[in-house]
C-alpha cells in the first residue's frame, strides 16, 4: 500500500517493479573489476553481487550466509565467488561449495545465497528480482542490431532522483525551451503540441514534430527533428529522430534503474547514421552538456518520488498517461499474474485519434 508522507504526499509501493528487468551495470564495468567481477550493485534497495562465473554472468544476493560479509568484496576463483571474510565459496546457483575452516564438514543446506534472473543484452547486465509472473521482457532498443547505425555507449550516471522522475524529464516536451535554449531548442517556441499517446505491447508510444525554425538557433550537434518515442515500461526511452541539421537518423536510448525510491542510475546508448567512422567523443560530450543542463533542475524536485498531488496541465499529457499506467501496474501486481499481464500487455489507443 502507499505510505503517507508529510504534507499529504505519497510514496508508492515499489514491489511491483521487482517484476521488471532492470539494468545494473555494463559489461565493461564488470570486466574492469578484477577481470569479471565481482561487482556490488543495488537494485530497489537490495544489494546484489554481479560476477562472471565461467561463461555465465550471474546475480546473487550480496551477503555471505555465514557472517553476512559482502561477497562483492571477495574474488572470483575457479568459477566461483569466494567470500572475503572466511573464504566460503559459492557457485553460479548460489549454493556454498566450500568452507575452508571445516574441510570435513558436510556443508549445511542453508549455506546458500539467493540467485536472481540475469541476462546480458546491449552490453548491459540486466536483473529481474521476481520472475514469478513471467510477463516482462528486456526493453526494446530499435538500433541494437541495425547495421546502418554506429552505437556509442556512455558511462552510466547516478542522480539523486527517482527513476520515474528521470523518465519524465527525458520525455517532457515542454521543458526544451527553458532548460535547453540553444542547445536543443529555440525559446521562442514554448508551447509543445498535445500528441496522441498510445499503449502498445507494453510500451508508451507517441510522435512529436518540433518547429522547423529551431534549426536556426540550435547547436549543430543536436539530434532534434521529427521524433518517434517507443518507451518500454517502466523506465526506458527509445527515441528516434530524423535530424533537422542533416536529414540523417539517430536513436537516443536511455533506461533508468531504480537504486531505491529516491536515487537512480541511468544507462545511455547513442546510435547515429552520420560520421560512422568518426570518434564518439564529440557526440557523447554534447549529450553531457544536455545532462548538465537537466541535472540541477531534476535533482531539485521535492520529493524525489513522483508526487500524485502535483498540478498538471494539458501539455503534461505524456507524463499524466505515464503516471496513470504506473499506478495501474502497481495495483494490478498486487491482484496477481493475470491482472498484471492484462494491465501491461493490453493495447490502448488514444481516443483523440478518433476525434481527429
Amino acid at each position: 500500500m502507499a505510505t503517507a508522507l508529510p504534507g499529504g504526499r505519497f510514496l508508492d509501493d515499489l514491489q511491483y517493479l521487482r517484476h521488471f528487468w532492470h539494468p545494473v551495470c555494463t559489461l565493461q564495468e564488470l570486466d574492469r573489476a578484477r577481470v569479471g567481477g565481482p561487482v556490488g550493485v543495488r537494485l530497489l534497495d537490495q544489494p546484489l553481487v554481479i560476477a562472471r562465473l565461467g561463461e555465465r554472468v550471474v546475480a546473487l544476493d550480496d551477503r555471505c550466509a555465514h557472517r553476512s560479509a559482502k561477497l562483492s568484496l571477495g574474488r572470483v576463483e575457479n568459477g566461483e565467488i569466494q567470500c572475503p571474510y572466511h573464504g566460503w565459496s559459492y557457485g553460479a546457483d548460489g549454493v556454498c561449495t566450500r568452507i575452508p575452516s571445516c574441510p570435513g564438514l558436510q556443508i549445511p543446506g542453508k549455506a546458500r545465497v539467493a540467485r536472481h534472473e540475469c541476462e546480458v543484452r546491449y552490453g548491459i547486465v540486466w536483473v529481474r528480482l521476481d520472475g514469478s509472473y513471467g510477463i516482462t521482457s528486456i526493453p526494446y532498443f530499435s538500433a541494437a542490431a541495425d547495421a546502418r547505425f554506429r552505437l556509442a555507449m556512455d558511462e552510466p550516471y547516478t542522480w539523486a532522483t527517482s527513476a520515474g522522475r528521470r523518465w519524465e524529464n527525458y520525455t517532457d516536451l515542454a521543458h526544451f525551451a527553458f532548460v535547453h535554449p540553444v542547445t536543443l531548442f529555440d525559446p521562442a517556441y514554448p508551447v509543445p503540441p498535445i500528441v496522441p499517446v498510445d499503449r502498445v505491447g507494453g510500451q508508451l508510444r507517441w510522435s512529436y514534430s518540433p518547429p522547423r525554425d529551431i534549426v536556426d538557433v540550435m547547436d549543430k550537434m543536436s539530434n532534434m527533428g521529427p521524433a518517434s518515442y517507443r518507451c518500454t515500461m517502466p523506465f526506458t526511452v527509445n527515441l528516434e529522430y530524423e535530424r533537422f541539421v542533416d536529414g540523417t537518423r539517430s536513436v537516443l536510448w536511455m533506461t533508468s534503474s531504480p537504486l531505491d525510491a529516491r536515487n537512480c542510475r541511468s544507462f545511455f546508448i547513442l546510435a547515429r547514421e552520420v560520421d560512422k567512422e568518426g570518434s564518439d567523443v564529440p557526440y557523447l560530450e554534447f549529450q553531457h552538456r544536455v545532462l548538465r543542463e537537466d541535472r540541477p533542475v531534476i535533482e531539485s524536485q521535492t520529493p524525489a518520488e513522483i508526487d500524485s498531488h502535483e498540478l498538471s496541465v494539458p501539455t503534461d499529457k505524456v507524463s499524466m498517461q505515464y503516471r496513470r499506467w504506473l499506478r495501474e501496474l502497481e495495483v494490478a501486481a498486487r491482484e496477481g499474474q493475470e491482472a498484471f499481464a492484462a494491465c501491461l500487455m493490453s493495447d490502448r489507443l488514444d481516443p483523440s485519434r478518433a476525434q481527429a
